[in-house]
């Protein structure tokens, strides 16, 4: 399912069903409220943002019952945005240094923390990767730190699952112009969405259990365990690809 609202003032304006991988659609002036796939959920002229995210995640969670709990973040508005870290990076094991940490490439954003905090829907973006530098030092996006000590009664999680939607976004060029071989042309930028396979090959997205302190790597809607509990998560996204991928929405069951 794809629900398309309206930037200026949030309205539903359609509503149907997800295009094919890639499917490309003129997207100005809109954006994608993301449902997981295979939540069951009715959209009316009644429904709230609210309804429907809780729907969509409690949807999810209903399809696989070996999990009690779900986390997730739409990346909608600024409070969203505040649930991302812009100042840590991640440890890249059996690399020496100076080359074993990366630090958060990102476009996103700014939280809620003045007057200027705002953040665009669909417009979070895990940069591309850097090849002018030697190493290539990719794109990186990492969370906040999702404590889960409420949910497990303070014993935490071994057993989680992780998934995610992403897209391609593209603008084309706003010309207007009386001269050389644009002359006459009026075209303005047109923002287009994609749909996009959701684990390219060069997307890796890593769960931590320990804040951070140590990744493992997850697949998409992929079982996996650990050793030992852990509380304090974070989930991270390297992109190796030279384009930004846009991270619409991201969830973990556990």
């Amino acid at each position: 399912m794809r629900i398309v609202a309206n930037l200026t003032d949030n309205r539903i304006i359609e509503v149907g069903k997800t295009p094919d991988v890639g499917d490309v659609t003129a997207f100005n002036g809109r954006y994608s409220l993301v449902v997981p796939e295979g939540a069951d959920v009715v959209v009316g002229r009644e429904s709230t943002f609210t309804e429907i995210l809780e729907r969509g995640y409690s949807g999810l969670l209903a399809q696989f019952p070996m999990y009690g709990n779900i986390r997730y973040n739409p990346l909608i508005d600024d409070a969203d945005v505040a649930d991302l870290d812009m100042s840590v990076g991640m440890t890249l094991p059996d690399t020496p240094p100076p080359h074993d940490v990366l630090w958060v490439r990102t476009q996103t954003g700014r939280p809620p923390v003045d007057a200027q905090s705002g953040h665009v829907p669909n417009s979070t973006a895990v940069l591309g990767a850097n090849t002018t530098v030697d190493p290539n030092r990719p794109g990186l996006l990492i969370t906040d730190t999702i404590d889960i000590s409420g949910d497990t009664d303070g014993h935490g999680a071994d057993e989680f699952m992780v998934w995610w939607k992403i897209y391609s976004f593209d603008t084309s060029e706003d010309v207007s112009s009386r001269y050389g071989s644009t002359a006459g042309m009026n075209d303005p930028a047109i923002r287009s969405i994609q749909e996009v396979l959701q684990e390219p090959s060069g997307l890796e997205v890593s769960l931590s259990i320990n804040d951070g302190a140590s990744f493992h790597q997850v697949g998409r809607l992929e079982p996996v365990n650990f050793c030992s509990r852990g509380t304090q998560l974070r989930l991270s996204f390297l992109n190796g690809d030279p384009g930004k991928v846009y991270l619409a929405a991201y969830a973990i069951m556990f």
